[in-house]
């Protein structure tokens, strides 16, 4: 089968589970063409890329970042697809249906990027909006078949900004929803769609990316973030935490991986809190920094929150990673985050906006290193069964198989 997938900017250092699911299904043989909204906006990028030629499948509408800009070439646009395809130029301005992704005049590149004569069986759109536009290739004849994949953000808070019914057209439209976690199940089945529809698969891992994890080298009382420097990632409150600490564990430091709009406002926090010397932050770093940044630290944290404007973390993918490079993890009872753990075996989950909370278990495993080993072997294990990206693109497989067969 042809295999179309959607996605906005491509490839991005913080979405490495695009990546990944992209790999394993070349490595599956399947036929896929990706069509990227946007070429990235960090040249920074995953050495899983160039390795397995990525660029290859990959075809950049090349979308403009800027609206007026968009405006300004949209009638030459319309005018060209309603010589090839007037059903297709038409239904790309029908906002009514298709809401905010015919508004941005998406649809347009989008209805132009794609043939007439190459025809696929299956479109395959990451994140809610994205399902919109594939909505829309299926109206028009393009794909047959339509799956799109909810990754938190997308139904968290994109209803809230964009209208409840917002997806009532993919939903109408989808052959079936998957979601990440049982968290965006519910979320998903709360705006309107058919939970017959929706099947939760989570987003997976290349797990020849972890082979050979060296814990010779770990540094003592060392904890790790890896993740966006934003509300929802709950930074302040891990720095809150390890300021309790450094009585008790005076040699404690922290490491932060990843960057975002709020590190000037974390910096100044950590220096309020007077734990500067403590405390590193490292900035975007790459996947095989990130791999050796896992190897040396001792626990991982993620003590992701619920932001102000309603947005939750999704399924916390680098919790995965750092239980397959067998780091303990401790980790708030948030979201879906929950399903990505065994509580109690392979790290902890506490309340969110905790910071006592989660320096208590920070401190059990520090001074219990025993048991921080024990949980890092449990934690490599359940992920190996239960996230390894080539199971998880087999069960896309069928998906895909079973709506066709219909």
């Amino acid at each position: 089968m042809k295999i179309a997938i959607i996605l906005n900017s491509f490839p991005e250092i913080s979405e490495k589970f695009l990546l990944n699911h992209i790999v394993g299904a070349l490595e599956a043989g399947q036929d896929i063409t990706v069509f990227a909204a946007h070429r990235p906006m960090n040249p920074v990028r995953h050495e899983l890329f160039d390795r397995h030629k990525v660029h290859e499948c990959v075809r950049y509408v090349d979308i403009p970042r800027n609206l007026k800009r968009r405006f300004l070439e949209a009638p030459l646009l319309v005018m060209k697809l309603f010589v090839r395809n007037p059903r297709a130029a038409l239904e790309a301005l029908n906002i009514r249906k298709y809401r905010t992704v015919a508004r941005n005049i998406k649809l347009l590149y989008f209805g132009s990027a794609f043939s007439d004569e190459q025809k696929y069986d299956l479109v395959h759109c990451h994140f809610g909006p994205n399902g919109l536009v594939g909505a829309y290739l299926k109206t028009c004849g393009f794909v047959r078949a339509l799956v799109t994949t909810f990754h938190g953000s997308d139904i968290n808070t994109y209803p809230a900004r964009f209208g409840s019914d917002v997806y009532s057209q993919l939903y109408r439209t989808a052959d079936s929803i998957t979601a990440n976690t049982e968290f965006t199940k519910s979320k998903i089945m709360a705006n309107g769609c058919d939970p017959e529809v929706i099947t939760v698969i989570p987003v997976g891992l290349v797990l020849a990316d972890f082979d050979n994890i060296d814990r010779s080298r770990v540094k003592p009382h060392s904890v790790l973030t890896v993740g966006r420097l934003e509300e929802k990632k709950g930074h302040r409150y891990a720095l809150e935490a390890i300021a309790s600490l450094i009585p008790s564990i005076p040699d404690i430091h922290y490491f932060i991986a990843g960057d975002g709009s709020l590190r000037p406002s974390l910096e100044r926090r950590a220096a309020e809190l007077g734990i500067e010397a403590h405390v590193t932050f490292l900035g975007v770093v790459t996947g095989d920094q990130v791999r050796s940044l896992y190897e040396m630290s001792e626990i991982f944290t993620l003590p992701s929150v619920t932001a102000s404007n309603g947005d939750m973390e999704g399924q916390g993918l680098v919790l995965q990673e750092a239980q397959m490079c067998m780091l303990p993890v401790v980790t708030t009872r948030h979201n879906g985050i929950p399903d990505g753990l065994v509580d109690g075996t392979t790290g902890f989950l506490v309340p969110e906006k905790d910071p006592e909370a989660l320096a208590d278990r920070i401190n059990y495993v520090l001074c219990n290193p025993e048991i921080g080993r024990a949980m890092g072997v449990e934690g490599r294990s359940f992920v190996s069964t239960k996230y390894d990206v080539r199971a998880l693109t087999s069960v896309f497989a069928a998906l895909y198989a079973r709506i066709l067969d219909q």
